[in-house]
């Protein structure tokens, strides 16, 4: 039940921040009507539904009355409220700018789980560009905005909060086609409760471990050049308190305009279809993309020591036990990879990492670009191969 309350939870997260994004092109300053059936038909581009029931034009405020709203991936419908934007104004060389949109408090129940609630509080959006409406200009299918902020975003479940966030925002550049687009996005806040979790095991173990309660924070930022699809995301750490902070670093080329569009049109036509269907429709895309660069980092606070201690309880042995067995096993299976150098790297780092867990990182970084094409075909006939493909290292610090 835990997974499926978060999983509401993200899609419904996902599906308010579509939302905001779609709702940066919706001001008309003339004319509110025509805002709002623009608004409607760029929506279902994204694979998604907007209704309204009228519209209300005051100088440069605009406001969207009685908005109900579906995302791709989300079937039913959840009320937006009136959508309110403000400061709205001509751009130059046509188009519109926008100093502020706000929606109301959602308030949602997911289908099929009456005993759940979804409150998203807090919804704005700051300093929108709307490109002007059949401009030829690649930026003009860019939403462009500078902030988008919620501030609280709540689960619920029978009476229970499962999992509530706060200050959640997201930062870009101005968005040019000659420099590449700078972005940040921050979850100042999380708590996830997992003490109802149903597996009796996973239960125990969370248990035991102190991990009923999970909070922390999460930091992502990077790059994006539109002219060649470079894609940089240099940051993207999961911190969870006294556990330890996730990263994910990635570079990938291919990530144009035509990709964004395909995806999108992808989206739209997977609703219903089997899922065998829609992976080989993903698979086609990610073949447009080339790999450049990635990496995995874990940066312990405990975590490490509180499972070794754990399973050792569950086996009636110490620590020292299975960290000694960890040596001597690890350097024996990386022998299969058929790969020596690599072999000897992960024997050297997970000995250095067990000994004092600080940091333990996998990096990817090929001598040149790999498209995905020739990442599937390697997987798919020998998946060692890609460790020397892919330029794979793992290192620890001392």
């Amino acid at each position: 039940m835990a997974s499926m309350h978060l999983n509401s939870s993200l899609r419904v997260l996902g599906a308010t921040s579509a939302l905001m994004i779609i709702f940066a092109g919706s001001a008309y300053a003339v004319d509110g009507n025509a805002v709002a059936g623009r608004l409607k038909a760029v929506y279902a581009e994204q694979g998604g539904t907007f209704d309204y029931g009228s519209v209300e034009t005051n100088g440069s405020t605009v406001v969207l009355k009685d908005t109900k709203v579906s995302t791709a991936g989300v079937k039913e419908s959840f009320s937006a409220g009136d959508v309110t934007l403000t400061d709205v104004s001509d751009a130059p060389g046509g188009g519109f700018k926008i100093g502020s949109l706000t929606i109301p408090d959602i308030n949602f129940t997911p289908e099929g789980e009456p005993g759940s609630k979804v409150n998203v509080s807090g919804i704005s959006l700051a300093g929108i560009t709307l490109p002007p409406e059949g401009s030829t200009d690649p930026l003009a299918k860019i939403l462009q905005y500078e902030k988008a902020e919620i501030k609280h975003f709540d689960v619920n479940a029978k009476g229970k909060d499962v999992f509530n966030a706060d200050n959640l925002t997201v930062t870009v550049s101005p968005i040019t086609a000659s420099s590449p687009v700078t972005f940040t996005s921050n979850v100042e806040r999380f708590k996830a409760d997992l003490s109802t979790v149903e597996d009796p095991k996973t239960k125990d173990a969370l248990k035991a471990l102190g991990y009923e309660t999970l909070t922390g924070k999460i930091d992502m930022s990077g790059s994006w050049n539109m002219a060649d699809g470079r894609l940089n995301i240099e940051k993207m750490d999961y911190i969870a308190d006294n556990a330890g902070t996730l990263g994910i670093k990635l570079d990938i080329s291919g990530y144009t305009l035509d990709f964004i569009k395909g995806l999108q049109e992808a989206t739209k036509n997977m609703e219903g279809k089997p899922d065998d269907a829609q992976g080989m429709a993903m698979l086609g895309l990610m073949q447009q993309l080339s790999f450049n660069s990635a990496a995995i980092r874990f940066d312990d606070a405990s975590l490490t020591y509180k499972a070794l201690d754990y399973v050792a309880k569950q086996q009636g042995a110490k620590r020292s036990d299975l960290i000694n067995q960890a040596k001597m096993i690890i350097p024996m299976a990386a022998t299969q990879l058929k790969n020596a150098d690599f072999a000897q790297a992960l024997a050297q780092a997970t000995s250095t990492y067990l000994d004092n867990p600080k940091t333990i990182e996998i990096k990817a970084m090929p001598a040149k670009p790999v498209p995905f094409a020739i990442i599937a075909a390697g997987g798919m006939a020998d998946p060692k191969s890609l460790i020397k493909t892919l330029g794979v290292t793992v290192t620890a610090t001392e």
